[in-house]
């Protein structure tokens, strides 16, 4: 009989403050969650074809096939106490920035995703506008230090720079004609936050029939570690592969 499935998505990096939730993914993959305020018990495949796809020979000949994503790492979404803060932003940074120096050992287009906005809101969600206005600097406003990468990120020749105005990059953007136009296919995605700009970038990405989607799960963060976890069960069950840093990185290294 083969051996029950076995997987685990702790430790992140942002939960080293709090005691760590065990799970366990064994027999009908049942994820078991020991901590009181969580739902429901939450049902997952242990580990989707899409993840199982990452061996060392395919991601040799997909890299020019690929895309990383690094979406909103500012220093608005970071750092600071403003508004647009993502609470498990800053503890991802170094991640992140290894993500993105694999990337480029791959061969892989780099594409910094990042918000940009008129400095009176003209271009923001509704809902947001009264954080714009005449005396006021609104998050990510153009020629404001929030909307600069965090230190250790850094754009450079070769890379591609995506601004984008709402929670996914692909809308009202470029996006999908450029990465059409490199012939890519496959993204991996990096950054903040879970349920908002990276899970509707995911899901447009689906909806475009990419493939694979990645999502590096100690890579991306949230305000809280449920609703990371939460997120990510929703985005595995339509196919997304995610992986830890290491499993992602690890196929590169044992193809040296």
């Amino acid at each position: 009989m083969a051996k029950s499935a076995q997987f685990n998505l702790s430790p992140l990096p942002f939960l080293k403050h709090r005691k760590t939730p065990k799970f366990s993914f064994s027999g009908t993959n049942t994820l078991l969650n020991k901590r009181p305020n969580w739902p429901k018990s939450l049902s997952l495949r242990s580990k989707s074809a899409l993840a199982r796809a990452y061996s060392s020979e395919t991601m040799a000949e997909d890299s020019n096939r690929s895309a990383l994503l690094v979406i909103d790492m500012q220093k608005d979404f970071i750092e600071g106490g403003g508004p647009f803060l993502v609470k498990g932003g800053k503890e991802i940074v170094p991640n992140v920035i290894k993500a993105v120096d694999v990337a480029r050992q791959r061969g892989i287009l780099i594409i910094w995703v990042v918000r940009e906005h008129d400095p009176l809101g003209r271009d923001v969600e509704v809902f947001r506008r009264h954080l714009y206005g005449k005396g006021k600097v609104g998050p990510v406003s153009k020629g404001s230090e929030g909307l600069e990468l965090v230190d250790g990120l850094v754009i450079k020749e070769g890379d591609y720079k995506l601004v984008k105005t709402r929670f996914s990059a692909f809308f009202a953007t470029h996006l999908h004609s450029v990465l059409q136009g490199a012939g890519i296919n496959s993204l991996v995605i990096t950054g903040v936050q879970t349920p908002n700009c990276i899970r509707q970038t995911v899901y447009d990405a689906v909806a475009l029939d990419y493939q694979p989607v990645t999502v590096i799960v100690d890579a991306t963060a949230a305000a809280t570690p449920d609703i990371h976890l939460a997120n990510l069960f929703d985005m595995k069950n339509i196919g997304v592969a995610t992986l830890t840093l290491e499993e992602w990185s690890e196929p590169k290294a044992s193809s040296t």
